[in-house]
């Protein structure tokens, strides 16, 4: 554990405050555009894009044949255009811990209650698999982390530097990949390798454009091009982000630019593993009611179903998400809860999925994990637990 000065102490409490403040405004569902006299809009053809930049709006991302354009707000309601749907960190209302000397007994138990400290002690820790993280950004510096950083971009700020500026990004990362430096904070694949996509800003916001965009760029590369020397080759994409808008059953007409972009991810043979959403029985939330994704509930420490947790026919999965110990900014670790937790300990698995059967494919490896969980609920799949709670060390069997 690292050492703090109280003036060390002082500035991470103070980075902490600030970023709890902010998380909790994105809990809140808070969805105000701090630009508000500019709204995002999409287009899908010349015509569309040709009207919106002579009408003053510029063009802000593009994913295959989407556009997505900058207007003034009176611009955008003229156009008539879809809007570029704000998504959300997807952690819920929780208590934070900036170092305390008092364990967190439900994430210290998370990787034995999943199996995965049975995988780790059998030597499989996830050594030489890739997972994408799309989310706040990372932060390399966090000694959980640095090892395993193999690069990134940042859609929010168009650059090549990830940087996390909110924490959930870190935390997420943690959950998957943190070396255990603190016990407490071990990830579920500690040396696996992280890439990290940058799509939400410092207040865990972002747009569904950019998570588009990004996608694709994990799958394809920077060049684009899926194939080439430059693509990296990652088992699975981890989404713990959403929209406010939830649905009971699937939504792959909600945003089709969405659902065709995790369905291009599952073809090349990558789980996009997405968080259900923090809405309890109000239904789970873009991306996460998409039929191609890997959909991911929480639960506690005693296998029931979290109060927030996302539920619906889209539903595949749980693992543990309340009261989960991980990293974030700065060298500091913190105690979170919400199926932005559960998320990347499901991706965790994927990993030592992989690493166990490295030909497996993505149904294959998809299959391991439905087939393995351990069934809680109603028999076999139900809206609340999916197929059940996962089980690290069976899926590797």
């Amino acid at each position: 554990m690292t050492k703090f000065s109280s003036f060390n102490k002082f500035v991470a409490a103070v980075a902490l405050l600030s970023v709890f403040a902010l998380v909790s405004a994105v809990s809140a569902r808070v969805t105000v555009d701090k630009e508000d006299s500019h709204k995002r809009v999409i287009a899908h053809n010349e015509e569309e894009e040709s009207k919106a930049l002579s009408s003053g709006c510029k063009v802000v991302r593009e994913a295959k044949t989407l556009k997505a354009l900058r207007c003034p707000q009176a611009v955008a309601a003229s156009l008539s255009l879809a809007e570029d749907i704000k998504v959300f960190a997807l952690d819920d209302e929780e208590v934070d811990i900036l170092r305390s000397p008092r364990p967190s007994a439900a994430s210290a138990s998370a990787n034995q209650q999943i199996g995965a400290t049975i995988v780790h002690n059998n030597g499989n820790t996830g050594n030489g698999r890739k997972v994408v993280v799309l989310d706040t950004g990372y932060n390399r510096l966090h000694p959980e982390l640095s090892s395993s950083y193999l690069g990134g971009k940042d859609f929010v700020n168009n650059d090549n530097d990830p940087t996390d500026d909110n924490g959930h990004g870190s935390h997420v990362a943690g959950i998957i990949t943190a070396d255990g430096i603190d016990p407490k904070a071990k990830g579920v694949a500690p040396d696996a390798g992280i890439i990290a996509g940058k799509v939400l800003d410092e207040n865990g916001s972002g747009y569904f454009s950019d998570v588009v965009a990004a996608i694709y760029w994990a799958i394809n590369g920077s060049d684009g091009i899926y194939g080439n020397g430059d693509d990296f080759g990652a088992d699975a994409i981890n989404l713990s982000l959403g929209t406010v808008r939830t649905y009971k059953g699937f939504c792959d007409s909600a945003l089709p630019d969405l659902t065709n972009a995790i369905s291009y991810a599952k073809n090349k043979g990558i789980l996009v593993v997405v968080a259900a959403g923090n809405s309890g029985n109000a239904g789970v939330s873009i991306p996460g009611c998409i039929s191609y994704s890997t959909t991911v509930g929480a639960v506690n420490s005693s296998d029931y179903v979290a109060s927030f947790s996302g539920r619906g026919n889209a539903l595949d999965i749980t693992a543990p998400g309340v009261s989960i110990y991980s990293s974030v900014l700065l060298n500091v670790y913190a105690t979170w809860s919400g199926t932005s937790m559960a998320t990347p300990m499901i991706s965790g698995v994927v990993a030592l999925i992989k690493s166990a059967h490295p030909t497996y494919t993505q149904v294959q490896a998809e299959n391991k994990l439905f087939t393995t969980a351990k069934d809680l609920g109603k028999f076999g799949k139900d809206k609340d637990y999916g197929w059940g709670r996962v089980r690290a060390n069976l899926a590797v069997q």
